[in-house]
């Protein structure tokens, strides 16, 4: 959990720092889609939800077409490397402290 944590304080650090709204914007496309990525399953979900989880999910990892041409786009606008942030998504997503790491980063987007 430490990795993620000094993670959320540099997320934290580049959300203050950015004057540009245009960066912040994008930035929060990726932050949003992280949180649709990592939504743990249940047991009743809708088969929308499981398919939005999917696609969201899709988004961070695709390298190759569309869904990875604008995931770099999306990237490159928000200031931040595709990499870094593909890396940043798997830890998030297959990390045992997602209901935490969700709460951070709605926390995040809260104070946008």
């Amino acid at each position: 959990m430490a990795a993620v944590t000094e993670i959320f304080i540099e997320l934290e650090d580049y959300m203050k720092e950015q004057s540009s709204p245009e960066r912040i914007l994008f930035m929060t496309v990726i932050l949003q889609a992280l949180l649709d990525a990592s939504k743990p399953s249940t047991t009743n979900e809708s088969e929308r939800a499981k398919l939005d989880r999917t696609h969201a999910q899709a988004w961070f990892f695709a390298s190759v077409g569309v869904t990875a041409e604008g995931f770099s786009t999306v990237c490159d606008m928000a200031g931040v490397d595709p990499g870094y942030t593909r890396s940043f998504a798997y830890k998030v997503i297959r990390s045992k402290e997602v209901e935490y790491t969700r709460k951070k980063i709605n926390s995040i987007l809260s104070n946008i």
